[in-house]
């Protein structure tokens, strides 16, 4: 019997005595050796051992697949992972290469300070839902009230911790080229993705993305959980049941507004290249493109532009595009395809000599038939292109034509001062001088004339302070006073002109004479 089971035979020393005594005694309980056998097996396969000789054909076929399989996740329950320690592949990582993409992966998103055991204070809980980052499998995502933890589903191994603290964008965004309606969720902590790593680098990626999908209609309960507490309250979404009020109050939980793309802001004109069923019975709110080889979506909203589905997700603000003409341009469309490039504000400071000249980015592939839409988008949008939000402050008329150039501020610097003032005191002059007496004098033209011109070489003009004596400039915007001063002295040297050769005659000369001496 002892040559029949030696791995039993072997460990019954080393076991707990009154573990030991309740095995000899649970053996010894029959005549049959079959106890003896399945304990015997069952230590060789959890220990890794070959298969017993006298063992089923069928048990041969399979035992060392599922020998794998229990030693992955019985290493999963005995340790946690740690930043010092790396998790065995999971049961669906065929792929060496995809399984390499999934361990670094999991590994940016879990920073060094991620706890090796889940943080209390849970709120809410979504179960078994497809991921694509920051792994690429199936997970529980768990809102707690100061992080968001992604965990496996069966061990309940923490896969990656985000704080909510920096999350900035939450998007719900119904999925193409599915044949079933889906939603896709993307969460952002960042607008722009990451650069790539130097390899075998160990530090943690600063801002990582959450995207993951359910469908939109269930064809099986779709489990969830709520807590009272730290009591916990599963519960289902029927079979059939529609899941998106399900996720909107997941996603209230993470107190980020939720970016949904919608038909009555912008509707694709084509079913595009993979047929499939859109979320939004009302039409689909994006085009497909190609990044480079990377085909995705790119979603028009009220708040920017997003590149979603294909990781990594990028976004583009409003105020982030360069500006009303650069923002979003259309290449091409004269044929069957087109590309969308959009144009981000270059994010080192730019000098005031200099032009910003933004950072491009190219979607090709773009059905010519959705210019129309993308072009009225932008149409509707590109007055708010490059400029910041004021929050919790409405803009006045004045503010309205403000924004109309940026260099107003200084032209209007230039009609202030001592420019407003001479201009006001010159017309004033022109006026009485009209009032006393029709009659000029090219004498009193050219004496004014003469004391602007001291004037102004008394003055000296610096170049930062008057925009005008910039190269190129030219104004834009004139005073109303600076055009009374204009017609002021227009209308001088007409009736000067105008009344010089009457200024010989003799009573004009007296009037003259007069005039100089009461002066």
């Amino acid at each position: 019997m002892a040559s029949e089971t030696p791995f039993l035979r072997a460990i019954l020393p080393s076991l707990p005595s009154d573990f030991a005594k309740k095995i000899r005694t649970l053996c010894g309980s029959t005549s049959e050796s079959s106890v003896e056998n399945v304990l015997d097996t069952l230590i060789r396969f959890i220990s890794g051992a070959e298969c017993a000789p006298t063992a089923a054909t069928d048990e041969r076929a399979q035992w060392a697949e599922k020998q794998q399989a229990a030693a992955q996740i019985l290493n999963g329950m005995i340790r946690r992972p740690t930043p010092d320690t790396k998790r065995p592949r999971e049961d669906d990582e065929s792929d060496p290469q995809a399984s390499k993409r999934q361990r670094s992966s999991a590994e940016d998103a879990v920073p060094s300070s991620s706890p090796q055991t889940p943080p209390a204070d849970p709120l809410y809980t979504i179960h078994s839902v497809s991921a694509t980052s920051p792994v690429r499998k199936k997970v529980d995502i768990t809102v707690h009230k100061t992080v968001l933890v992604v965990s496996h589903p069966t061990t309940h191994a923490v896969e990656a911790t985000i704080p909510l603290s920096t999350l900035t964008r939450v998007f719900l965004l119904p999925t193409r080229g599915k044949q079933k309606a889906h939603w896709t969720i993307v969460l952002l902590t960042s607008d722009t993705p990451d650069r790539a790593k130097p390899p075998n680098s160990n530090s943690p990626a600063p801002n990582p993305q959450v995207i993951f999908g359910v469908d939109a209609v269930v064809s099986t309960p779709f489990s969830f959980t709520t807590y009272s507490g730290t009591a916990p309250a599963p519960a289902t979404v029927a079979k059939g049941s529609a899941t998106r009020p399900l996720l909107l109050d997941f996603l209230a939980r993470l107190n980020v507004p939720v970016i949904e793309p919608t038909p009555d802001i912008f509707k694709s004109a084509c079913t595009g290249i993979a047929s499939g069923v859109s979320a939004n019975e009302e039409g689909v709110p994006g085009i497909e493109a190609y990044r480079g080889a990377k085909p995705g979506s790119l979603w028009f909203t009220k708040e920017g532009v997003l590149w979603g589905e294909s990781k990594p997700c990028e976004f583009w603000a409003l105020e982030d595009l360069i500006g009303k003409s650069e923002g979003v341009r259309i290449v091409g469309g004269t044929g069957r395809m087109c590309s969308v490039v959009l144009t981000r504000k270059s994010s080192d400071e730019v000098r005031e000599d200099e032009e910003d000249m933004g950072v491009e980015t190219e979607f090709g592939m773009v059905d010519a038939r959705e210019r129309p839409g993308v072009e009225a988008w932008v149409r509707t949008f590109r007055h708010l292109f490059g400029k910041k939000k004021v929050v919790g402050e409405a803009k006045t008329i004045g503010q309205v034509e403000d924004d109309s150039d940026e260099e107003d501020e200084d032209f209007e610097m230039m009609d202030s001062g001592e420019d407003l003032d001479g201009s006001e005191s010159s017309s004033d002059t022109s006026d009485e001088e009209r009032g006393g007496s029709n009659d000029g004098s090219e004498k009193d033209a050219e004496e004014s004339d003469e004391e602007g011109q001291e004037s102004g070489e008394e003055e000296e003009l610096k170049e930062e302070n008057h925009p005008l004596l910039r190269p190129g400039a030219m104004p834009r915007r004139m005073n109303r006073a600076v055009i009374d001063m204009v017609v002021g002295m227009v209308e001088e040297d007409m009736l000067g002109t105008t009344n010089a050769p009457d200024s010989h005659s003799d009573g004009d000369e007296e009037d003259l004479e007069e005039d100089e001496l009461d002066d």
